[in-house]
Formats: structure tokens, C-alpha cells, sequence
């Protein structure tokens, strides 16, 4: 039994590494070839993208891993195809707004490259359609590899070897944008063993799943929020510091995207409990694992991001340690804050106090 967990957690930490090893790749290209310039525009578009892909997410990786883990499987194949279509609309208008928003700043903030701001923003924004909270909820996390983290991978790989050879920057943000609108159809041929039958919904239907989902989404709009104006501030108000302080953000958050595996991991044996006494030792459990991964994690990024932003970003950007050592601290927090609220508050039926707790604490929305 423990050689089983050991291997179900490894799979949940191949998928999440495979994901931050990706723009590892992309990186590279961009500060090679277009060097701070081609940074600045791409990381303005992956911070405004990302803010508005938690307004389409509409709070299901928030809700949606506990709820799909206790359903039968022909009705979590109706909760799939609901959230795809109620997340579909959404995207429809906060996409060109996203673009809007993008172009806008760049011009604003006297960085070049419009046109990969624009894209990379909605190629974020389109992150939201993704099912990887279905196959968490389920124990599937193979299929997030096939649907989602390896296309994604080949796809970055290919269009940074092309930029490499000479192609125009915005084929990364282009590339990146084919990838995960591929990924919601993928996620509904691999989950289609379990439909029961025809889904029947209406406009009225994705409308009222909207309302039901506003808890959960709001708290994470609120952190998005947080996540997104920093580097937007930086580029309006401290431009010489953008490229620094987004390349600080972007290391951190490719290290929290893997750190993402243990709570994903935790997520169904959390919502799975048999009785409240078993959730309370489960969700204490939870936390003191969350804690000593936020303290480990903090400390080694504090000492090895500088080093590391050096060789990442091709010379072209270096995050000094001060500014290491600040992201390192917001990366125990985030760590915690992890099993208190998607995992803790979830299984408690307290999704509206994750709301209250972003907009008090000004919580981080970093999975991304």
C-alpha cells in the first residue's frame, strides 16, 4: 500500500515538473533573441492572462477535485461538460479584453513586441478552459500528462527551437495558444468512457452554473487580482525593475507549479473521507506537510534563484538576492495557505471564507 501512494504521488509530480521545465525552454529563446525587450512584453502578457484565466476557471479547480472524487461516474462526466461550456462563454468575452488590456500596457510601459503581449495574454486567459482539476478529482493524473502538460511541452519546445532559428517571437505565444485550446478536447475524449448519456443544457443552465461557481470564483479573482497588478505596477511606475522583478515571479511560480503536485495529490484522499473525525486527522495531516514544503522549498529558492536567473535568462536579467529572498517567503506562505483553503475550507463546505480570506490577506494566485 505504501509503494503504491509513493508511486500515485510521483505520477501527481511528474506532471506538474514536466509543466515547469517547459518554459525553461522558452526563456532562453526569448532573451537570446529578443533579450529584455521580448521578456518584458511576454511576461506582461502571461501576468494579465493569468488574472483573467481565473475569472474562466469560474473557482472548478477550487471546487471541482472534491466534487467530481465523491460522483458517480456518469454524473461527473455532466460536471465536466457543464464547466467546459460555462468557461467557454466566459472566455468568449474576457479573451478580447484580456488582448485589449495587453496591448494597451505594453504601448504604455514603452515595451516592443505588441503583437507577443497580445497573444501570450490570450493564450493565458485560454489556460482556463484546461480539465486538470477533472483528472486531480478522479486520480487520473496520467491523463493531464497526455491531455494537457506533454502537447503543451512539444509544442513551446518546437515553436522556441524555430524562434532560435530565426522565426518572429510571437510564434512562442502562438504556439503556446494552439496548445491549450487543445487541451479541453482532449480532456473530454479521454473522460468520454464515462458519460451515461446525452447532456442535456441550455444557455439558462451555463448561466445558473455561473452563479453557483461565483463563490468559489470570486476568491480567486480576488488573488488573481494580487497576482496580476505587481507586475503591472512595476512596468507602469519602476520600469527599469520589470524585467527583474517578473523574472523573480516567473521562477517562482514555475517552482510552486511543481510544489502544486502534493496538495493535487492529497486532493482526493482529502475528499474521500469516510466519516468528520477522519476528515479533521486528514486535514491536519495536510497542513503540517504543506508547512514543512513551504519552509524547505522558501529557503532553497532564496539561495539558488540567483544563480539560477543568471544562466535561465541568458545573461540578460539577474535577480538579486534581496528579491530572492522576498519570493522565497511568499513561497512558504502560498505553501501553506495551499492546505488551508483549496484543501482545508473546501472540505469544511467554507468556500466563501477562501473569499474573505483573499481579500483580507491579499492571497496569491500562483498554480499557473
Amino acid at each position: 500500500m505504501a509503494a503504491r501512494r509513493i508511486i500515485y504521488l510521483a505520477t501527481f509530480l511528474m506532471v506538474p515538473a514536466l509543466s515547469a521545465v517547459t518554459p525553461l525552454i522558452a526563456i532562453p529563446a526569448i532573451t537570446s533573441t529578443a533579450g529584455v525587450r521580448g521578456w518584458e512584453a511576454y511576461a506582461l502578457g502571461l501576468s494579465i492572462g493569468s488574472a483573467a484565466c481565473v475569472i474562466v476557471e469560474l473557482g472548478w479547480p477550487l471546487t471541482g477535485p472534491q466534487r467530481v472524487a465523491a460522483e458517480a461516474p456518469g454524473r461527473r462526466w455532466e460536471t465536466l461538460v457543464a464547466s467546459v461550456r460555462s468557461r467557454l462563454l466566459v472566455l468568449l468575452v474576457l479573451g478580447p479584453l484580456a488582448v485589449l488590456v495587453a496591448v494597451a500596457l505594453t504601448r504604455l510601459t514603452g515595451a516592443s513586441y505588441t503583437i507577443t503581449a497580445a497573444l501570450m495574454a490570450l493564450a493565458s486567459a485560454a489556460t482556463g478552459l484546461s480539465g486538470n482539476w477533472y483528472f486531480t478529482g478522479v486520480g487520473r493524473p496520467l491523463r493531464i500528462l497526455w491531455s494537457d502538460a506533454l502537447p503543451r511541452a512539444l509544442v513551446v519546445t518546437a515553436t522556441s527551437l524555430a524562434v532560435v532559428a530565426g522565426a518572429p517571437l510571437q510564434v512562442i505565444p502562438a504556439g503556446f495558444l494552439i496548445a491549450v485550446l487543445f487541451s479541453p478536447v482532449a480532456s473530454l475524449l479521454l473522460a468520454r468512457h464515462e458519460r451515461e448519456g446525452k447532456v442535456r443544457l441550455t444557455l439558462r443552465d451555463d448561466v445558473r452554473i455561473m452563479r453557483e461557481q461565483f463563490t468559489a470564483m470570486s476568491g480567486r479573482s480576488v488573488a488573481a487580482l494580487y497576482a496580476a497588478l505587481p507586475i503591472t505596477l512595476v512596468g507602469i511606475f519602476a520600469p527599469a525593475a520589470l524585467a527583474a522583478f517578473a523574472a523573480a515571479e516567473r521562477l517562482m511560480r514555475m517552482a510552486l507549479t511543481v510544489l502544486q503536485a502534493v496538495p493535487n495529490a492529497l486532493q482526493n484522499w482529502l475528499g474521500s473521507a469516510p466519516t468528520r473525525t477522519e476528515t479533521r486527522r486528514r486535514v491536519g495531516t495536510v497542513i503540517k506537510l504543506n508547512v514543512a514544503l513551504g519552509v524547505v522549498s522558501g529557503i532553497g529558492f532564496a539561495l539558488l534563484a540567483p544563480w539560477v536567473s543568471t544562466i535561465l535568462f541568458t545573461g540578460a536579467v539577474t535577480i538579486d538576492p534581496l528579491l530572492a529572498a522576498a519570493a522565497g517567503g511568499v513561497m512558504a506562505l502560498v505553501c501553506l495557505t495551499r492546505a488551508l483553503g483549496p484543501l482545508g475550507l473546501v472540505r469544511y463546505g467554507r468556500v466563501h471564507m477562501v473569499t474573505v480570506s483573499a481579500i483580507v490577506g491579499g492571497g496569491r494566485r500562483d498554480d499557473r
